[in-house]
This record gives structure tokens, sequence and C-alpha cells, in this order.
């Protein structure tokens, strides 16, 4: 995964430095072409940034009418695209200001009404409680989240009665490999079952796969059977669950090898009781 070891921190603290470490790589997602990109795309009616898969798993589910959050929403893309695809609303979570300041500014260009909410995920409001039909979650969440468990919770929360998660994520498969092409077939370099969380300091831009000299972030490994059980233990009864051979964030390389691994998957969870 080209990361160095640190030594343990606790969960706030984990929290804490992965905040500013978003925070610090907002500014350079904006230099490249994608930003622009964005900017021009949103200004269109309808315009929307989901693939295939997730477009045909939501409109399954049902978007009319619904509620809709995105936890942990990053720059709100995705977000924003679901509000284009036809949810009755759209609010964000995220601990990363920066990074709601670029979701206001692409709703702004395409006069897609949101509403950005900051703070760690786990303390969202109280006002929140019970007010979303759906929960979102996408690429490459689960990493920065020390405590699963607590994270299902919040999700949990913040559903109505039988309101749904739905996850499309990379596979933690992943965490074995290399997130960068060597030119050569992948090859695993990190143990599966690894518990102890990694360091970094060469910066978040994985859309130009640039590194520079940066505050440290920490990354967790979860297995699928952490999530999965994580989700049932705070009571959701899964509805759905696909694994899937293409890349969704950007593990393109890692695509159709003779021996192909999981990449990416979809996970749906119904609020019970």
């Amino acid at each position: 995964m080209s990361l160095t070891k640190d030594e343990p921190l606790t969960k706030d603290e984990i929290v804490a430095a992965n905040r500013e470490s978003w925070n610090e790589a907002a500014a350079h997602h904006r230099e490249h072409d994608q930003w622009a990109s964005l900017l021009k795309g949103f200004a269109e009616p309808g315009f929307s940034v989901l693939d295939a898969t997730m477009t045909a798993r939501l409109q399954a589910i049902g978007l009319e009418g619904k509620a809709v959050a995105q936890l942990c929403c990053n720059n709100a893309r995705e977000l924003l695209s679901i509000k284009n695809l036809g949810s009755a609303s759209a609010t964000g979570f995220d601990f990363a200001q920066e990074f709601l300041d670029q979701g206001r500014e692409l709703a702004a260009a395409g006069g897609i009404e949101a509403d950005f909410v900051q703070g760690d995920i786990n303390e969202i409001p109280a006002d929140y409680d019970g007010r979303f039909d759906l929960a979102v979650v996408t690429i490459g969440v689960f990493g920065w989240m020390p405590d699963l468990a607590q994270f299902f919770a919040t999700a949990r929360r913040i559903l109505k009665p039988g309101g749904r998660l739905f996850i499309y994520e990379d596979h933690p498969i992943l965490n074995m490999y290399d997130d960068r092409d060597s030119g050569g077939p992948p090859q695993p370099d990190e143990s599966y079952f690894r518990s102890e969380p990694y360091r970094t300091d060469t910066g978040l831009d994985y859309w130009a796969e640039k590194d520079y000299a940066a505050k440290p972030n920490y990354w967790i490994f979860h297995k699928m059977s952490d999530v999965i059980m994580a989700l049932v233990n705070t009571g959701f009864a899964i509805e759905d669950f696909e694994e899937f051979p293409h890349n969704i964030g950007t593990r393109g390389h890692m695509e159709n090898q003779p021996h192909q691994l999981p990449l990416s998957y979809v996970l749906v969870g119904r609020k019970e009781g």
C-alpha cells in the first residue's frame, strides 16, 4: 500500500489526524482536470457521476420521494448525482470542511438543492435521527473508520424504521495490494488480516497519484467479514450483497486479469425494529 508504520494511536487521535490530512488534500484536488470536469458536468441538468451498477441498484431501491444522506460525502459528487436522479432531498455529512465547500460549489453550479453538515461522522447531531429513507456509503470510506460498529450504529440512528443503508465500496482484499500500477500482474504486499493501522505522510492526491509532503493520515484494515458482521450486529438485515470484478476507484490496472480479484461490492442493509 506504499505506507509506513506508526505508533499506536487512540481512535480519536486517528480521526483528528485524518481530518487534517483530508482538509489539506482539498487544495490539491482542485488542481486537476477532474475538478473542472465536475463543475462543467453539474452545470448540465441531470448530470451524474454514478456508474451503471450503482445507478441500477439505487433505481431498484427507489429514489422518488426519498430523503437521502451520504456519510463521508467528500465533495458530494455522488450525493448530487443521486439528487439529479430524483431523490426528494440530499444531505451530505463529512468531517472535512474544505471538501464540503467543494460540494457546495458543485451544487451551486447546477442549482441543486442540498445540505452539508461538517463534523465527526459518529457525532451527527440528534436532530437528524430518524430523518432519512436511505443512507449511502461509497468508495474508500471504511478504511478511515476505526470502529465499524460505531459507524453503522450512527447510520442506523439517522434512518427511519425500514430505511436502507446502501454501500458501494472497494473490496477489502485490495488492502493487500499497492494502489499504483507497477506495470505487471498485481502482487500482494500485505496480509489481509493485518490489524494495525498504517500511517502515510505522502498525501491523498489519488487523482494524479502524486506525492506531496503532507500531514499524516491513518488507514484501517477491515475484512469483508468485519463489515458484514458489524452491519448485522448493529441491527441491519442484509437485503443485497454482491461482489464485482470492476474497479470503482483508482485500481483500473487490476481489471481484466487472468486470475481476477474482486475489486468492489454492493451491500444493502435494512434497518430493523
